[in-house]
Parts: C-alpha cells; structure tokens; sequence
C-alpha cells in the first residue's frame, strides 16, 4: 500500500465523477451555486470538464499537485483532494469562509469505504508531511459542527460535502470560525515536527565511533 501524488497526468487514479466535478472551481455567486456537479445538460458538463483541466493546469504548475490517492497494487482505495486556498473560488462564499490567506484547503475525499478512517489519516499525514517540506504555514478544511453517532467512524460526509468535525479535531486540528452548523478548521504546520525526534536520535547514535573491545 502507498501515497501518490494526483497530478493531470495521475487524474484517472479518481472516479468520473470526480474528475468531472467542477463545484470547487465555480465562485459561489455563480449560476451552478445551488446544483450538484455536472448536474446540467451535455454542454454543461462539458464547459464544467474544460474548466476543471483548465484549473488542473494551473495547480499543477503552481503548486506540483492536486491531491493524493491511495493505492494497493493496482487498486484505488481513495483519494483526498487539495490546493492553495488562493485556486479555490467557491471558498469565497461559503458559510465560515473564507480559508485563511496563507493556508492551502482539503477540498473533499472520496473512499470506497466510506468508514476506512486508517485511509482517511494515512493520506492525511502524508500530505502534511508534504506541505511541511514545502514550507506551508497552515491546513484548513470545512466541516459539519454537530454529527450522529452514524458518522463516528467517517471522515468525510458526502451528502453535505464537508468533513467530519471530530476526525478533524483528532487530528490536530482546531475551529477558528464557526457559521450556523458549519466550522472552518485550521492546523498550523508550524507546530510540526518535520522528522520524528526518535529517528533523529538513532541516526546520531549510529554516527558515533563505535566502542573498541579491551
């Protein structure tokens, strides 16, 4: 089982419908502002396909990714979408919006299994990992404040698009700004460590001269 990076040239790792989706790309004023994605006619979807390759592109160029995934030989287990919060217009608008301005955003995650929380944290991790090389300053990700007890073991609620609060909460992560039943979320990088302190204090151990037998 491994990470991969999700890249324009990775995208078939994620399902049709999520290459498809352009939700996260339209403003929150626009006229797609109230419909599921690649709801509408032929046309439509096609203006919503050329819009997220469009997006695609530029993150890619920007920042070397848009996501990771999940993988087991040569099956998908899920992947975890995410960017700059400067390439995400629809954060503008939404409720508890919008992200910070030095943050990249979890966008969404899609898992077969929608209770594979060891799927959901090992993707989680090893993009913090990354974001941590890259120097970002902060994670941010909207949730549901309030979730039954239905939900306990899921990390990401489809049929309302946001994360599970309490997964994130167990994480690291911390509210910074609530709206009616939505909260935005934010862990700060900076309060990471970027290698374990243990693997740290072998290598050093193993760099020492060796003692000499009497």
């Amino acid at each position: 089982m491994k990470v991969v990076d999700v890249t324009p040239s990775s995208r078939e790792l994620m399902a049709p419908v999520c290459r498809d989706c352009a939700w996260w790309q339209h403003t929150a004023g626009s006229a797609r502002r109230n419909r599921r994605p690649s709801a509408g006619g032929g046309a439509e979807l096609e203006a919503d396909r050329r819009l997220r390759a469009d997006w695609e592109r530029r993150a890619d160029r920007a920042v070397g990714l848009i996501g990771k995934a999940l993988v087991d030989e040569d099956a998908v287990l899920g992947w975890m979408q995410t960017a700059p919060a400067s390439l995400v217009p629809r954060t503008r608008g939404l409720p508890a919006g919008p992200p910070s301005a030095d943050a990249w955003l979890i966008t969404c995650t899609y898992f077969y299994d929608e209770e594979y929380l060891g799927g959901f944290q090992r993707l989680l991790h090893e993009l913090l990992a990354d974001l941590k090389h890259r120097e970002v300053a902060a994670l941010e990700a909207f949730a549901l404040c309030e979730t039954s007890l239905n939900d306990r073991f899921r990390s990401y609620l489809r049929e309302c698009n946001l994360f599970n609060h309490e997964m994130l909460e167990g994480s690291g992560f911390r509210p910074v700004r609530l709206f009616g039943e939505v909260g935005r979320y934010r862990l700060d990088l900076d309060t990471l460590i970027a290698e374990p302190r243990r693997v740290r204090l072998v290598e050093r151990i193993e760099h020492y001269t060796a003692a000499q037998p009497v």
